[in-house]
């Protein structure tokens, strides 16, 4: 499942792997920074995807902690925003083929919410 593959890279900090999990028009957004009074962030295209990734996870001190497959659309885990630890969720809105459960499934839209 992709939600399976999305969890490995981010506690992995790969982030060409992370941006594989992507359709090429995908849209990523996280809402939990602004709990940690930073901007969200709102992130179009698998090849933004993979760059602002790469900046968060060597220079922003970004890791996901402690994360736990809920179902195939769903992973709970702890954000670590350069030290701020914040309870969240990453939810798959959409995949490129409806479904999420697919071996080739990939993400079209997730959201990163606090829990």
């Amino acid at each position: 499942m992709v939600i399976n593959d999305f969890a490995a890279a981010m506690q992995s900090k790969d982030h060409r792997a992370l941006a594989a999990c992507f359709t090429q028009e995908c849209r990523l957004v996280d809402y939990c920074p602004s709990m940690v009074q930073r901007q969200n962030s709102f992130v179009y295209g698998r090849n933004a995807i993979e760059m602002f990734f790469h900046n968060k996870f060597m220079f922003g001190g970004f890791g996901m902690l402690d994360a736990r497959v809920m179902n195939e659309h769903t992973v709970n885990f702890y954000a670590d925003y350069n030290g701020a630890i914040i309870h969240a969720l990453a939810q798959i809105e959409n995949c490129n083929d409806g479904v999420c459960s697919l071996d080739d499934s990939l993400i079209r839209e997730l959201v990163i919410r606090p829990a």
